[in-house]
């Protein structure tokens, strides 16, 4: 077989490898193992039936030629987007780059310089007569220099993928800039390959090397985007979940209203329901007593902050919860009544959520509001059971399945606290978890 036939195979090998990683954290179809090897039969005899020819060119044609074929490929294996797929095959064609400039400084280092796979790229035909201890730790270094490279990857990449996820690629401009310049830097290389005759270990190792690093700046741009992407579409849940508090708001203000002018009004009549005798006494104490819980509405000197309240006692009430609230409202005057609505909002429903899990006797909310100097200090604290995990910020992690909503409430808060001048922070203490804010006093515009 004649070498650059043989090296032709192993790099289809290697893009399929590559591509099978990227493959792990998408949808795949079903069958999917056998699709996967149904297209190395097909990418291999397509390797076979390409002519040979011998100069830089062609031989840069058809590497790419390689790559193109391996992206329908994907797309038969995993169901995905169109963008997805070339996203994945983008990176995997610059990961499979990436491990031949490893193997290259491997192996040169063994042949001091004159590296044994550029050998593959000219005439001549595989013989193992030749094959030596040399030849042997030539080819477990290839593959030692493949498997560190993906290995590498995975860890700083790849894994970050969450499993079928949807990439959100909103700039497909700097995706497109990605793929044009590998495939410039691949053509490039098989130049340097054809036409260099300098065999100096140094400039050799040097030309590798700036290789490897435009590919990994390349990977890091491109996962860039899915990092990009994930921070926009969280934006804007938050944003939408903002309106909707606002939203939220106006209702409940005007139900708790309404709802608090029906209880008095009913109130009356039936302490004159009472007097006319027409009811036993204990019966209207009991009926006063009922209506009572849903005519308290709280008073903190704050419009907003009374309306949350007054709905999340009323949650509290129905299930049992302790709500005890100590607060300064007039110190929250200086915030927008949606960031009052959504930072206590979220905070509530967070620690609602929490302690009903919790036997009844330990479901306590403590609301704390107060001026510290010229900041204001807010203190949310509830009982919790299980273990709660942070993550790097300092926050909860999720235990919902839906991520891409459950836990932008924390986040919103968070976004909150920073639009004042202010930090948010989270203490877990022998089994009471506290949501401490602090802030200034003044909006970031």
């Amino acid at each position: 077989m004649p070498m650059l036939m043989f090296y032709r195979l192993v790099v289809m090998a290697e893009l399929f490898t590559a591509e099978f990683m990227f493959a792990l954290r998408l949808h795949k179809r079903n069958l999917f193992l056998l699709r996967f090897l149904l297209c190395m039969l097909v990418g291999s005899a397509f390797v076979v039936v390409l002519p040979l020819f011998y100069n830089a060119l062609y031989t840069s044609f058809v590497f790419f030629m390689l790559f193109l074929i391996t992206v329908p490929m994907l797309k038969f294996c995993c169901d995905e987007d169109w963008k997805n797929i070339f996203f994945c095959a983008i990176a995997a064609y610059t990961m499979q780059h990436f491990a031949y400039g490893v193997a290259r400084i491997f192996t040169s280092l063994v042949t001091e310089g004159a590296s044994p796979i550029l050998g593959m790229y000219f005439e001549g035909d595989m013989s193992f007569e030749t094959f030596n201890l040399q030849t042997v730790l030539v080819g477990v270094l290839y593959v030692f220099a493949y498997f560190l490279s993906y290995t590498f990857f995975w860890f700083v990449f790849i894994r970050k993928i969450r499993h079928g996820e949807n990439f959100r690629i909103k700039n497909t401009g700097i995706m497109a800039i990605v793929g044009v310049a590998i495939i410039v830097d691949i053509f490039l290389n098989s130049i340097v390959v054809y036409y260099s005759t300098d065999d100096d270990i140094l400039t050799v190792l040097m030309n590798i090397i700036y290789e490897n690093l435009c590919c990994f700046f390349l990977l890091y741009i491109q996962f860039g985007q899915l990092k990009t992407g994930e921070l926009e579409n969280e934006l804007n849940i938050t944003q939408l979940l903002l309106k909707e508090k606002e939203r939220q708001y106006s209702l409940s203000k005007e139900n708790i209203e309404l709802i608090n002018l029906k209880c008095h009004d009913l109130r009356h009549q039936i302490r004159s329901i009472g007097k006319d005798k027409s009811l036993p006494e204990e019966a209207v104490m009991e009926i006063e007593k009922s209506i009572t819980v849903y005519d308290s509405a709280v008073r903190t000197d704050n419009e907003v902050l009374d309306t949350m309240l007054t709905e999340k006692s009323l949650v509290c009430s129905y299930n049992d919860i302790a709500l005890t609230c100590v607060a300064d409202g007039h110190a929250l005057e200086f915030m927008n009544a949606a960031d009052v609505y959504a930072l206590f909002g979220n905070a509530l429903d967070n620690a609602i959520d929490a302690v009903m899990r919790l036997d009844r006797e330990k479901r306590n909310i403590s609301v704390v509001v107060r001026s510290v100097g010229d900041m204001v200090s807010i203190n949310i604290c509830n009982q919790y059971e299980g273990e709660i995990t942070l993550d790097d910020d300092g926050f909860p992690i999720t235990t919902k399945e839906d991520r891409n909503f459950h836990g932008i409430g924390t986040k919103s808060m968070r976004n909150i606290a920073e639009k004042y001048n202010g930090i948010c922070s989270v203490t877990l203490n022998n089994g009471t978890f506290i949501l401490n804010v602090l802030l200034s006093g003044k909006k970031t515009e």
